[in-house]
């Protein structure tokens, strides 16, 4: 179900459906796929409305719900144990504490997006991590307040991430280093406005990730030496750069 209305706020049972579940002895929005992407009316009440009714969701999205909170993250937590792919971008009210509670999904989670959620720290990631060991993609994007110290404990818990966007993180070629030794597996990779990083962090990513697909050093300071590094050790890599001297 896919909404992108800013009036909604909530979703619920019609009479029809709510003689059907009190019947069975349900109570319950047998749902699977909900996307709220945009519906910024939505607040942490609504969210842990939906959270009740439709436990059984395994995939939820909630980008630019900017009004919902670590109350509705919470919420989510508690009842959709189920859950394998969220995002809440651009959800700016959330903390480390609603990033904490995530790691009630332990295992299912395989997708989390929480970019420009400026609140968000290493302090929610470390522990995201260490619960929800099987993430195949992550976005951090713009969380400037996440570094090296979750790179290292995403990379040491959680080695088979495929996605990960790092973004103007507070990243330096130490956790790409780490971050190369463990994630062999990973597609693809966004660097983008990670100021700390030089040659080396990248060479280290391009020698032992060789199924990289995708990669962006988009206002990165590095030399023409990184980029053949990346061609000639990613043989398929697609590389996103502003650099003009890369050809």
């Amino acid at each position: 179900m896919r909404f992108c209305c800013p009036c909604v706020t909530s979703i619920s049972l019609t009479d029809h459906m709510l003689r059907q579940a009190l019947t069975h002895h349900l109570g319950k929005i047998y749902l699977r796929f909900l996307d709220m992407t945009d519906c910024y009316a939505l607040e942490d009440q609504g969210l842990h409305q939906i959270a009740m009714f439709c436990s059984q969701l395994q995939y939820l999205y909630l980008r630019r719900c900017v009004r919902i909170g670590d109350a509705g993250l919470q919420a989510i937590a508690n009842y959709c144990t189920c859950l394998k792919e969220l995002s809440i971008s651009d959800c700016k009210k959330i903390t480390d504490f609603g990033i904490c509670e995530l790691t009630k999904l332990e295992g299912n989670l395989r997708y989390l997006s929480v970019a420009k959620c400026e609140k968000i720290s290493d302090v929610g990631i470390i522990q995201l991590a260490k619960s929800c060991t099987k993430l195949r993609y992550m976005n951090v994007r713009g969380c400037e307040a996440v570094s090296d110290d979750s790179v290292d404990v995403l990379a040491r818990y959680c080695t088979k991430l495929k996605s990960l966007d790092l973004g103007k993180c507070d990243i330096t070629d130490e956790g790409l280093e780490i971050l190369a030794q463990n994630c062999k597996q990973l597609k693809k990779l966004s660097l983008k406005s990670c100021d700390a990083i030089t040659d080396n962090g990248v060479k280290a990513i391009a020698v032992r990730c060789q199924y990289l697909q995708q990669l962006n050093i988009q206002d990165c300071h590095l030399t023409v030496d990184a980029y053949r590094t990346v061609k000639r050790y990613c043989k398929q890599c697609f590389i996103e750069h502003t650099n003009p001297g890369f050809y």
